[in-house]
């Protein structure tokens, strides 16, 4: 109970309006890489808390269904970060709403 207490408080803070401090940014990352169901369950909280006026926009983004495309970035972003494609600086960028083209990349999939 402890540990998914941990893993919610965690994801809410990257998940949410506020960006976290690197340091909480870091911790997530290792809980990230070290357990599928940690990474899961960061995926279902993102698609939860999507802006629903955001999905036609990431439709068009992640060459995906308006419906699908909250899922679609969420684990696409996810992965990036899991490999360390996408770092604390992209998730900042992604907070204020800054697109570069590498996070465009990341969430095409490519």
């Amino acid at each position: 109970m402890r540990a998914h207490t941990v893993i919610v408080t965690i994801a809410m803070g990257l998940l949410t309006a506020c960006t976290p401090s690197r340091q909480d940014y870091d911790a997530y990352v290792t809980l990230l890489q070290g357990s599928p169901r940690v990474r899961n369950e960061a995926v279902n909280l993102c698609v939860k808390d999507f802006n629903p006026n955001a999905r036609h926009a990431f439709g068009l983004v992640t060459n995906a269904s308006d419906k699908d495309a909250p899922r679609v970035a969420c684990s696409r972003f996810m992965a990036a970060i899991v490999s360390g494609r996408a770092t604390y600086d992209d998730l900042v960028d992604i907070k204020r709403q800054r697109p570069t083209s590498k996070l465009i990349k990341i969430l095409q999939g490519r």
